[in-house]
C-alpha cells in the first residue's frame, strides 16, 4: 500500500520550526519571510512527522540521506520505506510506500509524486515543444500538466534526472487515470494520476511493472484535528495500461 497525503502548507503548526533539521531549516531560509518560507516548513514538518509514524519512531530520529540526483530517502529505512514529497503554491504531497510489502523477490519499490500547478495555453504548448519527445504532444495546459506531472513522478522514483524522465513518454492522452506503464531511459515504470486541488494536477509512480494501490489521505484532516487520519481510499485497476 502506498499512502499519498495532501497536505495544506499554509497551515503552519506550532513548533514546525523545531522538527526541522539543520539542512531543512538552511533551505528555508534562503526564502524571503513570508508564504514561501512556511509553505515549506509546514511541508517539510509534515513529511517528517508522517515518516516517523509510519517508521514508528520519534520524529527527531528520522535523518536523510540524498542519492546523485539529490532524491532523500529516510536514512537506515531504504529497505523498508520509499517516500517523495513535492510542493506546489499552499498545497503538497507526500507518499509514503512501504518496500517491505512488495514481498519475497518484489520488484520496483521506489515511490515518487508530483504536483504542478496547469500553466497559460502558450507556456504549455512552448515547454511541450520544447521538451516532450518527438511524436507526444498535449493538445492544451490540462493534457500538458497531467503528462508532465507524470513524468516526473516517474523520475523521482527512480532517482533520476528529469532531463531523462521528460524523454519518456507518458503513456496515453486523455483523462483516463491508470495505471500506466512506462518504459523510459531510468527503467520500467507504472504511474497513476491522482486528484488534486481545482488548477492542478497530480501523479504517483513507482519503479517496476507492478500496479498501484494508493490511498489519499489529508494532512491535517479537513476539520483541523492535528492527527492525519484517511479520508478516501480510490481503487486501481488491477492490470497497467501501456
Amino acid at each position: 500500500m502506498t499512502d499519498i497525503w495532501l497536505i495544506r502548507a499554509d497551515l503552519l503548526p506550532p513548533g514546525a520550526r523545531t522538527l526541522l533539521d539543520r539542512e531543512e531549516l538552511a533551505r528555508a531560509d534562503r526564502h524571503p519571510d513570508g508564504p514561501q518560507r512556511r509553505r515549506f516548513i509546514a511541508a517539510h514538518a509534515a513529511a517528517r512527522l508522517l515518516t516517523a509514524e509510519a517508521a514508528g519512531l520519534p520524529p527527531e530520529r528520522v535523518r536523510w540521506r540524498r542519492g546523485p540526483h539529490g532524491r532523500p530517502e529516510p536514512d537506515g529505512l531504504q529497505g523498508e520505506l520509499s517516500v517523495s514529497l513535492s510542493t506546489a503554491g499552499p498545497w503538497a504531497l507526500f507518499a509514503v510506500h512501504r518496500r517491505d510489502e512488495d514481498g519475497p523477490g518484489g520488484e520496483g519499490g521506489g515511490i515518487g509524486v508530483d504536483l504542478e500547478p496547469v500553466p497559460a495555453d502558450r507556456a504549455a504548448a512552448r515547454l511541450a515543444a520544447r521538451y516532450y519527445p518527438a511524436g507526444e504532444t498535449a493538445r492544451d495546459a490540462e493534457e500538458f500538466t497531467r503528462r508532465w506531472t507524470r513524468k516526473e513522478a516517474y523520475t523521482k522514483a527512480h532517482g533520476g534526472r528529469l532531463a531523462d524522465g521528460l524523454r519518456t513518454h507518458a503513456g496515453p492522452p486523455g483523462d483516463t487515470p491508470g495505471p500506466h506503464r512506462l518504459h523510459g531511459p531510468l527503467g520500467p515504470g507504472t504511474v497513476h494520476d491522482l486528484p488534486a486541488p481545482p488548477g492542478y494536477r497530480a501523479a504517483v509512480a513507482r519503479t517496476g511493472t507492478r500496479s498501484l494501490r494508493p490511498r489519499l489521505r489529508r494532512y491535517p484532516d479537513p476539520d483541523l484535528h492535528p492527527d492525519p487520519r484517511p479520508t478516501a481510499h480510490p481503487a486501481a485497476p488491477a492490470t497497467p495500461r501501456t
